[in-house]
């Protein structure tokens, strides 16, 4: 079977979001694909589609995200989206793909990309595209009920559950106020900014970006504001999924001072409030920060034996990629991988 690589256009979008449904390893409808694609406030996205005969049969994706790179604001290409028709498979559709949008990228100014691929496009993006293996990031749980914890060690499935209805009651834990979050300020931009210090590389933590990829997301995200004599110290993003028979919910982001272990217990205490009864655990991807690994550990999170790849490649001359572990900081929410 022949194809033709062309760029997205919207003539196209009904055919690609097809594809992404029948094939089951990235479920974006068609109002998701819009929020992602054409309202990310980092920019419009590149996706490359292979087609056939009028019918789109693959799809490769970068989107922009604002990144502080080594202290200095960019915009970074991030492989976010891939899908290919069963029928052309093992033909390079992926690889073709891929090299068209790393060259759109490279010529946007992205001088460098890091992903987490997942086990099929591993060995493409190392073995075929030049990837370099960076330093993997291990999973974190917390677990809720202990039959959860049961099911999981014997390899059964649990029932299918969620987060309890939101409540806009505002609480207090910990010695600090804790309030769901309608809408992010400039305060958020406040506390990125403190919290920035001990992040290393990462995606700009900020209002603009919290609210389109959490508060203007069509997925259910509660966020929430952790509050000292008024002023925001700690925010915390929380979500709900079902994978491999795990009802489980996840701190999507998690975001506070270097050293402010009150407010990560804080806002951990009330992910838990969240999700318990409809969970099984509450997953994270636990910052490098000595001082609040040490809270998520006293909050009761523990590392998994879950571990994710993490690769990158740099797409411009004379760009080097930092691959010491503590160099870069993601969570959960960045890539919406869990």
């Amino acid at each position: 079977m022949s194809f033709e690589v062309v760029r997205y256009t919207p003539e196209w979008r009904a055919s690609l979001v097809s594809l992404l449904a029948r094939v089951g390893t990235t479920h974006l409808s068609d109002e998701e694909f819009g929020w992602w694609f054409d309202r990310n406030p980092a920019g419009e996205g590149i996706v490359s589609l292979a087609v056939d005969g009028g019918e789109v049969v693959g799809v490769a994706a970068m989107s922009f995200f604002r990144t502080r790179l080594e202290g200095v604001e960019t915009r970074l290409a991030i492989p976010v989206n891939v899908a290919t028709d069963a029928r052309y498979r093992g033909q390079g559709v992926f690889s073709r793909l891929e090299h068209a949008n790393e060259e759109a990228a490279a010529e946007s100014g992205s001088p460098l990309t890091v992903t987490f691929p997942n086990a099929k496009s591993y060995p493409i993006f190392v073995g075929r595209l030049g990837w370099i293996d960076l330093p993997r990031l291990r999973l974190w749980a917390r677990p809720l009920r202990v039959a959860g914890v049961a099911r999981y060690l014997l390899g059964r499935t649990g029932e299918r559950e969620t987060m309890r209805p939101p409540s806009p009651a505002a609480r207090g834990l910990r010695g600090l106020e804790l309030r769901p979050v309608e809408r992010f300020q400039a305060d958020l931009d406040a506390l990125g900014l403190r919290a920035a210090a001990g992040y290393g590389n990462h995606f700009a933590r900020d209002a603009e970006y919290f609210n389109w990829r959490y508060l203007d997301s069509p997925r259910d995200y509660r966020c929430f504001g952790a509050y000292r004599d008024g002023e925001l110290v700690g925010v915390a993003v929380v979500g709900h999924t079902y994978k491999h028979g795990i009802s489980a919910g996840f701190l999507a982001d998690l975001v506070a001072g270097p050293e402010d272990a009150q407010a990560v217990r804080a806002l951990a205490s009330r992910a838990f409030e969240e999700v318990r009864g409809g969970a099984d655990a509450v997953v994270v991807l636990p910052p490098r920060i000595p001082a609040q690994r040490r809270a998520l550990a006293r909050s009761g999170f523990a590392p998994t034996n879950t571990v994710l790849r993490f690769i990158g490649k740099p797409l411009r001359e004379n760009v080097r990629i930092d691959d010491r572990a503590e160099a870069w900081h993601f969570t959960l929410g960045d890539f919406d991988f869990f």
